[in-house]
């Protein structure tokens, strides 16, 4: 190789060598410090993108579990002022049972429909009031809403409160009404039946035309009816009512002249709930059990549906967990520095950097050996 004094390749070679390891010395130094083996789209470019995807669902999924969580501490609010509501309905069937019995006086069933209207009242009170974080759940405006459970758009889950538990949405029931007719043609007599369906099952009141009065009309019916209905008198009228379905009646006559019974109102009309209701009357305090029947199934289903979803949303968290756990699991093996390795590597390119040092003094002392040349 030849000498010479205005190039010192050894010495460059040595110099680019020397750069080198002290390049990896500083990116050793630089993923051990951050704990990261991409600290840069230098780095990894590929692997960055990646890892960028991953924390942006670990991240969302985190803020699903925190929803899920909120999820589950409003229908748990809900669920405990339902249980107030039910102990209030219980109540009232206790009183309206009370106020059906005979030996009560108007009087007494006034005393007792005094204590109902309260109740009912504080039945409202409860719906109109209960919320969570503002947003009244009870009252009927809550409707169904959605619960984000999930890093995506759309992956929810619904609660539906439906039109809430004030007494003017719960305790509906079924009706069919008459108009009795005690001067007609075609008599209530022997073998007069009336027949109709309740929730579907066929029900025949055969009538003996010894009733006289629509009370005793009531009375025939009640004792004939296999299903959940009741027949009663309000203000002189006959009434059947159920918290099921009623199907239309037909009346046959038996022959002769006497009671008629003609269809006043369709079958199956929804009556008004409980808010209006009262237990000052036999007929009514029976009326009001079956109104407090339906609202208690009606709040007990909520409920349900309420115990469903909290079960649904802490099925959803477990999982969530799990997805976090494994994407974060994923990200690490992307993103995060290797300690065994990357400490080899530091003294590997230390040691690197000292024999390039070394090499890199004998290197420019080569120009001084050119010098004894010359003498």
């Amino acid at each position: 190789m030849a000498l010479g004094i205005n190039t010192n390749v050894a010495s460059l070679t040595a110099q680019n060598q020397l750069g080198k390891s002290q390049n990896l010395s500083n990116q050793s130094l630089e993923r051990l410090s951050s704990g990261l083996r991409i600290n840069s789209a230098k780095d990894d470019a590929a692997g960055l993108a990646i890892s960028t995807r991953f924390q942006s669902q670990i991240s969302g999924l985190n803020v699903a579990q925190r929803n899920a969580n909120d999820g589950i501490s409003l229908a748990q609010t809900t669920e405990g002022a339902l249980d107030e509501i039910t102990n209030n309905l219980q109540r009232i069937r206790e009183l309206s049972v009370q106020s059906a019995n005979a030996t009560n006086t108007a009087s007494d069933r006034a005393a007792l429909d005094a204590e109902v209207q309260q109740r009912i009242k504080e039945i409202d009170r409860i719906s109109t009031q209960t919320a969570f974080n503002g947003l009244k759940v009870l009252d009927g405006t809550f409707g169904e809403q959605q619960f984000q459970v999930g890093a995506n758009a759309g992956e929810t889950i619904g609660i539906d409160l439906g039109a809430g538990t004030r007494s003017s949405a719960i305790g509906a029931i079924r009706t069919q009404e008459f108009t009795v007719d005690f001067s007609g043609t075609n008599a209530v007599a022997n073998d007069s039946t009336l027949a109709f369906t309740v929730d579907g099952n066929a029900q025949t009141i055969t009538f003996t035309g010894s009733e006289d009065s629509v009370d005793d009309l009531a009375a025939t019916i009640n004792d004939q009816l296999t299903e959940p209905a009741f027949a009663s008198v309000v203000d002189g009228q006959l009434k059947i009512v159920s918290e099921k379905d009623l199907g239309a009646a037909t009346y046959t006559a038996g022959g002769g002249t006497g009671t008629v019974l003609n269809n006043a109102a369709a079958a199956n009309t929804a009556t008004s709930s409980i808010e209006s209701a009262d237990v000052k009357t036999v007929g009514a305090a029976n009326e009001m059990i079956l109104r407090i029947d339906a609202a208690v199934t009606a709040v007990n289903s909520l409920r349900g549906d309420l115990g469903a979803v909290q079960n649904r949303f802490e099925s959803t968290i477990a999982n969530l967990g799990t997805s976090v756990e494994n994407l974060s699991a994923s990200n690490s093996r992307i993103l995060d520095a290797d300690f065994a390795a990357e400490t080899a590597n530091l003294a590997k390119s230390q040691v690197l950097q000292q024999a390039g040092i070394s090499v890199l003094a004998q290197a420019n002392a080569r120009p001084q050996q050119v010098l004894s040349l010359l003498q």
